[in-house]
């Protein structure tokens, strides 16, 4: 057996649980579980099956896992997939959202998402998945800098300190002892960080005691859920706890991420082979309770709005309900799209859907069925609390048309929350709620200095390489993005850069 075939069935052997497989042996081949994927659905390619993946997997566990499937192989009376099979299967097993609506299908409730899982590690344990581009640049990204999209602290901070510079406002940064830490998805602040504004302006508006740490700038989403390596997964989850022991917070705040909801609900404690040492409270939740509390004031916006559910936080992690509440709380006129809640289609851009340029234009066609959804509300905007399927969202409302003025036309579920919210400040008069943290409130200026991320920028501007920074911020699209509104932010960096050069000139 080749190398690569036996880590393969090694990786297997040491991760499927006996759960993992009863599923493989009950499936009775029917095929119902293509009846709920879009991918199928649309395509009619049985490549895109459920079972062309499922059964493969069950190929191998058979030939190579079982007594009969040994001594059957070794007489030729059993079929042998090879090292060639694995590595034209492969492409398959990311031609998938992993949603989990083909289990709704199944008679038999076989989780076919948790063996493409499998097989996604077995691909990374064996080091066939390096073999994708994109796949290899996650893990190595997130072994070398501990972000996906291979971002550095500096650039995450700097970009997020120059636009909170813009709007005059403040979000704290390693504070000890805050109720909650703050970690942000790699999605959201290489996407969205302009957008991702608006939840810094809520949280400081309710008094959160929240901060973000210098250290830990990704979640681990797609080190789990795309690349599936469980080895940097564990390292991710660690790095989280370990940050949350030297902040001494007690929760963790989680934003954005319909993938992040299930790794910190299920998968964690696979990976850790324990549960997550702190709890966990979605941010979500959180503006929930605010609004209910009166911590944070809202008024009802009239914007005509329709729901996505994403898999990862609704079907399988069942917080439906709550974005539900959420919604009806800061909108007036919501409006379901059919099907919803477990049931609803998949965006099509989570776990590598999107991620992967190579399913680019099968992911766009499958997509017809959320443009349909979304075109038969009649709503003006669609929402979702997770942001890589509010940029999925936004990619199939362009590619089909929605918004007849091409505007931006998916919102992430925050969004629409600030949209309730900033009426009802200003009607109180209490606009600069928004500005200040609570935990830099009242404080003396050595500590806000410290603790700011404004105090963050002035000891990037100390290091050599801060002139390249503010040449990648200057290049940066998201940058270019925030200027059409903001289009002072390039007098910003100018002045950043006007100052560097004056301290080396006193030098």
């Amino acid at each position: 057996m080749e190398a690569e075939m036996q880590a393969f069935v090694d990786s297997l052997r040491h991760n499927l649980t006996a759960e993992d497989v009863v599923n493989l042996e009950a499936c009775m081949d029917c095929k119902m579980c293509g009846e709920a994927c879009a991918w199928y659905l649309v395509t009619g390619d049985e490549k895109l099956h459920p079972t062309y993946k499922t059964g493969f997997i069950r190929q191998i566990y058979r030939r190579y896992m079982t007594l009969e499937g040994q001594i059957g192989g070794a007489l030729g009376l059993v079929p042998t997939p090879t090292l060639a099979d694995l590595k034209e299967h492969m492409q398959y097993f990311w031609a998938c959202t992993a949603c989990g609506r083909c289990t709704l299908a199944c008679p038999s409730g076989i989780s076919i998402r948790r063996i493409v899982r499998l097989a996604r590690a077995a691909y990374a344990d064996s080091g066939l998945s390096y073999a994708n581009p994109t796949i290899r640049s996650i893990i190595e990204n997130t072994d070398r800098h501990r972000h996906s999209f291979g971002l550095t602290a500096a650039q995450v901070l700097g970009r997020v300190g120059l636009f909170l510079r813009n709007e005059g406002l403040e979000a704290p940064v390693n504070v000890q002892n805050a109720e909650f830490l703050f970690v942000c998805p790699a999605a959201g602040n290489t996407k969205i960080p302009d957008y991702g504004i608006k939840l810094i302006k809520i949280l400081n508006a309710a008094g959160v005691s929240y901060t973000i740490s210098p250290y830990v700038i990704d979640t681990g989403t797609e080190i789990d859920h795309i690349a599936v390596h469980h080895k940097l997964s564990k390292q991710m989850l660690e790095d989280w706890e370990q940050e949350a022991d030297r902040l001494g917070v007690q929760k963790i705040l989680l934003v954005e991420c319909g993938c992040d909801t299930r790794t910190l609900y299920a998968e964690a404690s696979e990976t850790l082979g324990r549960p997550f040492r702190y709890p966990i409270v979605s941010v979500d939740a959180l503006m929930l309770d605010l609004i209910k509390q009166g911590r944070l004031p809202v008024e009802k916006t009239h914007l005509k709005v329709t729901l996505h559910d994403p898999c990862y936080a609704t079907r399988l992690s069942g917080l439906g309900d709550l974005f539900r509440e959420l919604l009806n709380l800061v909108t007036d006129n919501f409006i379901e799209m059919t099907p919803n809640r477990e049931y609803n289609y998949c965006c099509n851009g989570g776990a590598g859907g999107m991620r992967l340029p190579e399913n680019t234009a099968t992911r766009r066609k499958i997509s017809v069925l959320k443009a349909n959804q979304i075109r038969a509300t009649g709503a003006d905007f669609v929402t979702s609390p997770c942001v890589v399927c509010t940029l999925s969202l936004e990619d199939t409302c362009q590619t089909y048309q929605l918004s007849p003025s091409g505007d931006r036309m998916a919102l992430v579920l925050f969004e629409v929350v600030y949209a309730a919210m900033e009426p009802a400040l200003a009607k109180l008069g209490e606009l600069d709620r928004m500005r200040v943290p609570a935990v830099l409130r009242n404080c003396d200026q050595e500590f806000f200095i410290a603790h700011s991320v404004e105090g963050q920028m002035m000891r990037l501007m100390q290091q050599p390489d801060f002139p390249e920074l503010l040449d990648w911020l200057e290049q940066d699209d998201i940058v270019k993005r925030f200027s059409k509104d903001h289009p002072q932010v390039y007098d910003d960096i100018r002045a950043l850069r006007e100052m560097v050069m004056n301290c080396e000139n006193c030098d």
